[in-house]
């Protein structure tokens, strides 16, 4: 009986080397030196946090976006700090930071529901939960207090 020889098999790519690519493309390979610049460094995240949203959009299978979203939320955390601010006196879902994180990128309700495939009076719903946990009255209140206290770069 002659032996049974196998094709090789397509080489799969994993979520997290898609991920990782990704955030080669906007923020370089973490080998590299830190950079002298703090807001250089700052940049490259934002950069990849976004797409990171942008990649989550596009995902249909529920577990990757989770994976997704979760490394979103890892990026979010800094260093501490040498001084360590005062933690804001509410505390936002991670959905709420990014209808949050969109809408102060200029998205509008529509724009940012389909960013995250939901419905737009979802996100309405989302900006009057963060808008009571904050205290103001509109989503540019909403945007400048998370920018004064650190939420949002």
């Amino acid at each position: 009986m002659a032996p049974v020889v196998s094709e090789p098999a397509a080489p799969q790519v994993r979520p997290h080397q898609a991920v990782t690519a990704g955030f080669e493309r906007a923020s370089g390979s973490f080998a590299d030196n830190q950079p002298t610049d703090v807001r250089t460094q700052r940049e490259r995240v934002r950069l990849a946090q976004i797409e990171l949203l942008e990649l989550s959009a596009q995902l249909t299978a529920p577990h990757l976006r989770r994976r997704i979203l979760r490394i979103y939320s890892l990026l979010r955390t800094e260093p501490a700090a040498p001084n360590p601010a005062k933690p804001p006196p509410f505390r936002l879902t991670l959905r709420e930071m990014e209808v949050l994180t969109l809408v102060a990128t200029g998205c509008s309700n529509v724009e940012a529901a389909e960013q995250l495939t939901i419905r737009a009076e979802t996100v309405k719903t989302y900006m009057r939960s963060i808008m009571r946990k904050m205290g103001v009255r509109n989503r540019t209140a909403a945007v400048h207090l998370a920018r004064q206290i650190g939420l949002l770069d």
